[in-house]
């Protein structure tokens, strides 16, 4: 049985371009009843929960578009293919707050670099006839280290409903950018003129 992730990933996949996607997930910020926010750029996207909403476990979403078979827009790719299947694919992963994950790296690189100090100290004493006390500091930062994963997953718990927030918000701007590519095929391109 795999191990839980301490960054949740998954692939989804869309019939629209990347610009489109794109497009939709900036306009829908608007008044969303999701309370999601976000920051964007050409081809990807962190949504977080608004600042009222968010709590000290509430987890972001990072998001990577790309056209699938290297299409970002067929209009300027192949304006001479006529049916060409526009398809984004989304690279999605939930994870802590930058801050909070910065402070988890950083705790974890802490102990990381005192165990392995502690282990030689500790041959050291071993090896000159001493008391080898210093291996105890790497048996106490392998516990430290475990307190800080379960600590994550807890946190992954509590913030479920968070977590099922951003997607749905995503899943919503998906289906609304799938939406307007099968009413008006010709989206892409000025999509693409606003990026």
């Amino acid at each position: 049985m795999p191990l839980p992730r301490m960054r949740p990933s998954f692939v989804a996949e869309a019939r629209c371009l990347p610009t489109v996607a794109m497009t939709a997930l900036r306009e829908r910020l608007e008044g969303n009843e999701q309370g999601v926010e976000g920051t964007f750029s050409r081809k990807n996207a962190v949504l977080c929960m608004r600042p009222g909403e968010r709590r000290f476990w509430s987890p972001c979403l990072d998001l990577t578009l790309d056209g699938v078979d290297g299409v970002e827009d067929p209009s300027a790719d192949a304006p001479d293919v006529p049916n060409v299947d526009p398809r984004v694919k989304i690279w999605g992963t939930f994870s802590p707050r930058p801050e909070i994950w910065t402070a988890f790296v950083f705790a974890i690189g802490v102990l990381t670099i005192l165990s392995v100090i502690n282990i030689f100290f500790g041959i050291a004493q071993f090896m000159s006839g001493q008391s080898p006390w210093a291996l105890l500091i790497p048996v106490v930062a392998i516990l430290l280290a475990a307190a800080l994963y379960a600590s994550a997953l807890i946190g992954q718990g509590l913030s479920g409903d968070d977590m099922y927030r951003l997607r749905a918000y995503l899943d919503d701007c998906l289906d609304e950018a799938e939406e307007q590519t099968r009413r008006d095929p010709e989206l892409g391109a000025r999509a693409s003129a606003q990026l």
